[in-house]
């Protein structure tokens, strides 16, 4: 019987979900965990698929949990394995009951409660972020005009406020292009579920939004950046990504004094309806 490499066929699971077309996140996620997950194994000197047993996956789970590992954690671990198994059965590497992970439960999450802002809360961060687009910024220098703040203020300010207007994911949000935002509505491509939708706008998102498209305008012009298409970008002009535009909604929420009791991100209720 030929010996299947886990390295290989891992390998091949990649470009069998690039091809499906899987997001590059979840595909990022399932070739870090199985990176994780071979390790253990080699440990153990198992490097063949018919190799592992489910005594091997519950070894895996177990390891995670004592090192205080969340139970969600765990669980995407799992998933993850799950998935590859899967692919191994699909493409007749193994029989389904050969499938080690048919006999591995997932594990019991704790369920956590999360405080979500109120309406008066959600007004204060507004002010705050908004009143930092006001603020006048000192020129340190002739070569230094504050045109970078002024842009990084009024992105965050318009983040937060298309966040609250319309109850987008942040992840749809920081994949926003300019042709996707319209007078009173705005174009999610690819959003969750992998499906477009059409969602409506106030008339003060749109107006922030041209507010915006000013103030960058004279950054980047002044340092003479082609900017990308993306509507949030960063001084650099790269793509603004999710863990720093929660990073600043952090701070936001902590300088307007949210309750301690309240995790503050972007996916804390923000949005209320």
């Amino acid at each position: 019987m030929e010996k299947l490499l886990l390295k290989d066929l891992v390998e091949e699971m990649s470009f069998s979900d690039r091809a499906r077309g899987l997001s590059p996140k979840t595909i990022k996620k399932h070739q870090k965990t199985l990176r994780l997950f071979f390790s253990f194994l080699a440990e153990q000197n198992v490097d063949s698929l018919s190799m592992v047993t489910v005594s091997h996956i519950r070894g895996f789970l177990i390891k995670n949990i004592e090192e205080g590992k969340a139970e969600s954690y765990v669980n995407s671990h799992l998933r993850s394995v799950r998935a590859f198994f899967r692919y191994c059965v699909d493409e007749n590497y193994m029989r389904e009951k050969e499938n080690p992970c048919l006999y591995v439960k997932w594990i019991k999450e704790r369920q956590v409660i999360i405080n979500t802002f109120s309406d008066k809360e959600v007004i204060c961060m507004l002010k705050f972020a908004r009143q930092r687009t006001f603020s006048s910024v000192k020129r340190k220098d002739k070569y230094h005009l504050g045109l970078q703040t002024k842009f990084t203020n009024e992105r965050n300010y318009l983040l937060l406020l298309l966040l609250v207007d319309t109850g987008l994911r942040i992840n749809e949000v920081m994949n926003l292009e300019h042709q996707h935002i319209k007078e009173s509505q705005i174009i999610v491509e690819n959003g969750k579920g992998k499906k477009d939708r059409v969602v409506h706008c106030s008339a003060l998102v749109y107006k922030e939004y041209m507010k915006y498209l000013r103030v960058a305008s004279l950054y980047f012009d002044y340092y003479d950046i082609v900017r990308e298409n993306y509507v949030f970008i960063t001084k650099h002009d790269k793509q603004y990504s999710y863990i720093s535009a929660e990073r600043e909604i952090k701070i936001i929420g902590n300088a307007s004094r949210i309750s301690p009791n309240i995790r503050v991100s972007p996916h804390t209720g923000i949005y209320q309806g």
